[in-house]
């Protein structure tokens, strides 16, 4: 057994994956503390939430064993499969009775017992398709930098996007915008043609923002939220009421107020706002640096990976899972418009948190097949 876990030590990133453990082991107890009373009152029990967090973490961490010990090499076989079903998914959500509509958006699939976020699955395989196609095209990048060859995945990415946007879900089409981009850099894509295409982008946001009511509507909420109080403004507001009550130390783990009917679902995309409320800015502080440690062992794996495509597919599932709780954590303090993500391994919810795991699952093989852990 000590012989195992010093060979575990010695072949996997251990500093990356201790830092997912303690990230779903919070998020396992904050989903618990901001979900018991909810749960008390709808189904009778406090753990209803917690228990069906509980068994998503199990199947997630089956998922981490399995692709940790399996070469990321298979997903160039079968990843076109997995990208089409997700495709075909995210349009059955407009089917009549299968796309389930929460908030206004229409983002998963009822399966009775349990309900799928096509999107979530998204965010990671279309990082293996960018890795896939840029590992291929490297001969052409390095030839001519100024090669038309980086078309073909914003065209791909902007017809993702169109579905995205359909559901609607601005804020994972947004990280598929980005996300392209710094991978299309990576592999040495012009600067100006990004430039031109960061133009087009903020345009096209610019009127996907202005003309659509809800989206206005989030604006004003992020800009004015004590306009209107008990409206747009309502959630943006308790989030930083739950802030300042917090302070430093914070109230203390279960004792929080804004979880109790204040802040709808505190157990989902607001759950941060508990953690500022329960354990104050210490809690705040760990939670980012966490984050900060998964970017920092993330760039390293990408640095270190034995091949490009491990490099590429390792850049762009750390900057997908460190961007999207960014975003989560700047729309909750209120520096970011309310895009409804998920925060990775913390918030409630099955699809966020297996495809998260998932992405970490290959940075640990990759991990295990860098340059530097071949020499020891």
């Amino acid at each position: 057994m000590i012989n195992y876990g010093k060979t575990f030590i010695r072949k996997y990133d251990i500093t990356l994956f201790l830092t997912v453990i303690v990230l779903i082991a919070l998020g396992i107890v904050m989903v618990y503390s901001t979900s018991a009373m909810v749960s008390i009152v709808k189904y009778g029990v406090s753990y209803h939430f917690v228990a069906r967090e509980v068994i998503y973490v199990i199947i997630s961490a089956f998922f981490i064993w399995f692709l940790m010990k399996n070469d990321y090499h298979i997903f160039k076989s079968f990843y076109k499969i997995i990208l089409f079903g997700i495709i075909i998914s995210m349009i059955l959500l407009f089917v009549p009775h299968i796309g389930t509509s929460v908030g206004g958006s229409k983002r998963w699939i009822d399966f009775k017992f349990f309900s799928v976020e096509p999107s979530e699955f998204l965010k990671i395989f279309f990082v293996v398709y960018l890795a896939n196609f840029l590992d291929k095209k490297r001969d052409t990048l390095n030839n001519n930098r100024y090669s038309l060859m980086f078309i073909a995945p914003l065209v791909f990415m902007g017809f993702l996007d169109i579905l995205l946007l359909k559901e609607p879900n601005f804020g994972t089409a947004s990280i598929l915008f980005f996300m392209t981009l710094i991978m299309l850099f990576a592999g040495g894509v012009s600067i100006l043609y990004l430039v031109i295409t960061t133009i087009i982008g903020s345009i096209a946001a610019y009127f996907l923002i202005f003309t659509v009511t809800y989206r206005m509507n989030r604006i004003l909420a992020f800009l004015h939220p004590f306009h209107d109080k008990t409206g747009i403004g309502f959630q943006i507001i308790q989030s930083m009421y739950a802030f300042a009550r917090g302070g430093f130390y914070g109230v203390g783990l279960g004792n929080g107020k804004e979880k109790l009917f204040f802040l709808p679902t505190p157990y989902s995309d607001f759950i941060f706002s508990t953690v500022g409320e329960e354990l104050g800015f210490i809690g705040v502080f760990i939670v980012i640096s966490l984050y900060l440690i998964l970017g920092y062992r993330g760039l390293k794996i990408a640095i270190n990976a034995p091949d490009l495509f491990g490099t590429y597919l390792a850049y762009g599932i750390t900057f997908v899972i460190v961007l999207s709780a960014f975003i989560n954590i700047g729309v909750v303090l209120d520096f970011l418009p309310t895009k409804g993500l998920a925060l990775p391994f913390i918030s409630y919810g099955g699809s966020s948190l297996l495809a998260a795991c998932i992405g970490i699952g290959i940075l640990l093989n990759i991990s295990s097949q860098s340059i530097k852990r071949k020499n020891i």
